[in-house]
Parts: structure tokens; sequence; C-alpha cells
């Protein structure tokens, strides 16, 4: 757990030995269960949950929903509010721990409902054009997407489109065969916000058995360029912790660099993204940071699209400095339980070939 924390003497060493306060004690937690999605606030009760020491930044207690921590957002000694994260179905512990190193356990106090999508695995398509997309410079951008089914038990896709009366069924759904393949995806909905993502839920029982393949061309230049692959991103592969992107060019005269954050557990969540230099010696400090909200405009299960936030660090030419040749971006996630993907992609501004950059 990662604290910045100013002890400070209550009066002398005598003292503050005497002065220690008891253990947390946890009385209640209220509600005791809510969607595995998170997002509900949680009150825990009880006593002690005041700190003995003054933080130069805040240091609130952290609640851990089993291994997922969140800081309080309202306290006193005898209550804490918290929004409760977002969790894999199932029954976990609650622990209070306080900035001064005291901790208070729940045992199976809390309980993440069992969601829907649980039975999905979910697939990132982080750039998918329903139709062909005008770009800069001339350019104009297509995606090609190829899902197969290596197996020999159909496959089912969602969330799909509804092509003419809709029944009440959520998620409608797509079925591959087995041995079959399935060439693009019909659009979902007339999304203008600019997010280009798509996800699609794959049944968890065949999921291992499909295989997918997405590319993003400039087809104005279609002799010049076969497009470049995507990382189709499954459940697996999505982060909960630190990223770092490495060697990120930045050349504003040769090259168009675009961050882009994806988050599948909610619809609103944020990130601080902090440049370094690649070429960082001990003791570097950071040249650049800021914070970026990922939203969609769904809050739903089975969403078409992640939360989506994305910068092209245009501020940095407004900035009066010499910037280095290439950086290391360090992406935190700020809203506990995110699960999220980030990439970096380079475009050359004459010949407009597409590099990406992904997580290390």
């Amino acid at each position: 757990m990662k604290r910045l924390c100013l002890f400070i003497l209550l009066s002398s060493l005598p003292v503050l030995a005497s002065a220690q306060l008891p253990d947390p004690v946890i009385t209640s937690v209220s509600p005791t269960a809510g969607p595995s999605a998170g997002g509900n606030d949680v009150t825990i009760t009880g006593s002690g949950f005041a700190t003995n020491i003054l933080c130069i930044l805040p240091c609130p207690p952290l609640v851990l929903f089993g291994d997922i921590e969140v800081p309080a957002k309202d306290q006193n000694d005898s209550r804490l509010i918290v929004t409760a994260p977002a969790h894999a179905s199932g029954t976990v512990d609650i622990k209070v721990h306080i900035a001064d190193g005291r901790e208070a356990t729940a045992p199976a106090a809390y309980t993440f409902a069992a969601s829907a999508e649980d039975n999905w695995e979910k697939a990132l398509l982080p750039i998918f054009l329903d139709a062909p997309l005008a770009g800069s410079n001339g350019t104009r951008w297509e995606t090609d997407f190829w899902l197969r089914n290596n197996g020999t038990v159909p496959v089912q896709l969602a969330p799909w489109p509804c092509e003419t009366i809709c029944p009440a069924v959520i998620p409608l759904i797509s079925v591959v065969p087995g041995g079959q393949s399935r060439h693009g995806l019909p659009p979902y909905l007339p999304i203008l916000d600019g997010n280009p993502s798509r996800v699609l839920f794959l049944s968890k029982a065949e999921a291992k058995n499909v295989s997918m393949q997405l590319r993003v061309a400039d087809v104005s230049r279609g002799t010049l360029d076969a497009g470049t692959e995507l990382p189709v991103v499954r459940d697996r592969e999505l982060l909960t912790g630190d990223a770092q992107l490495l060697n990120v060019p930045y050349a504003p005269s040769r090259f168009r660099m675009m961050l882009r954050i994806y988050d599948l557990a909610y619809s609103q969540s944020r990130f601080r993204v902090t440049l370094y230099a690649q070429e960082e010696g001990a003791g570097s400090s950071a040249l650049y940071s800021a914070e970026l909200n990922a939203e969609s405009f769904e809050t739903d299960e089975f969403r078409s699209q992640a939360a989506y936030a994305q910068t092209n660090f245009d501020e940095l030419e407004l900035l009066d400095r010499n910037w280095p040749t290439a950086f290391r971006i360090e992406i935190t996630p700020l809203t506990p339980g995110s699960r999220y993907y980030p990439l970096v992609s380079v475009t050359n501004n004459e010949t407009q070939l597409v590099t990406l950059v992904t997580p290390q």
C-alpha cells in the first residue's frame, strides 16, 4: 500500500506510547451485498477508525473487499463510507486498514451478486469502424475483423444489434457454428461520441476455441500499406495495476501520437498519465502528468463499448521546454477495480504508417 505520511509526536515518547489508539473494530456492514459491477456505497460501522498520525497528503483508511482496496470517501471514528469496487461474484472478507498500521477484519462480510455477464468472456476491439472514416492528410481508414470458431460446439456472441422488431431479450446474441468463420460485425448503435471501441462477449465455455484478427488500414494508400494489426484483448489480458508504455517516440513534425485507454469494468473511471524521459537516470522526475476520465454512455450490462479516454498531448508543444525524443508513459488507475488496457498509436505524417506501443 502506498502511503506518504509524516508521523507527528503527540507530546513526548513516553506519552505517545501510552496514547496509542485501540485496534479498530468492525460491528456491521450495510448493505451486505451488491452487484459484481460495483459502484454502490457501503457503510462500515464500528470503532477505532480515527488515526493518530498526520499526513502530508490525505491518507484515509483503506477498505479491502477481498483483495481490492478502496479509500474511504467519508469517515469518522465510528463510521466509514466507501464505494464498492467491481469484483468477481462471491463472498469476500472486508478489511479496514488505518494509516497508522492498525487493522480490523470482518470475515465473509460482503457478497458480490452474480451478474448475467459471468458466463461470458469479454473481448475488446480497440478500434472497430462500422464505416470508412476520413482522417487527416487525405487518409481514409477502415477496419477488417475476422473471428473463427476452431471448435466443434457453436459459440455465442453478444451483444448483437436488433435487425427488425426486438423482443424483450437482453442481450441479443448471434451464433457461430463449429469450424466456421465470421467476417466483420454489423453496426450496433449509431455512436457519435468518438469512442472507437467495440466489446464482444463470447460464451465462456467455448471462448477458448475462438481466434480473432483485427486490422486497421488507410485504404487511400492501399497499394503502399496492408494495414496495422490491432490487439484483440481478452479478459485475462486486462490490467488492474500500473502500466508502462516504453520508448514512445515524440517528434510532432514527423509523427502523430495518440494515447488511448479502455476500461471494461466501469462506464466511468479515472487514470493518471505520467511522462518520463525514456533515457532517464537515477532520481529522474516526471516531465508531465495529467488525469484522464474514461467514459461510456452505456451503463447497463453487456455494454457494446468500453469506457474510453484519449489524448494526443498537444499541450506539450505549448510548454516552453526541450522534450526528449522518446517517452516512458506510466498509466495509473485511480478508480479501484478498474480493468483496463492502454495503447499508443504513432502515425507517420508522411507515409501514414501506424505503429502501436502496447503495455510491457
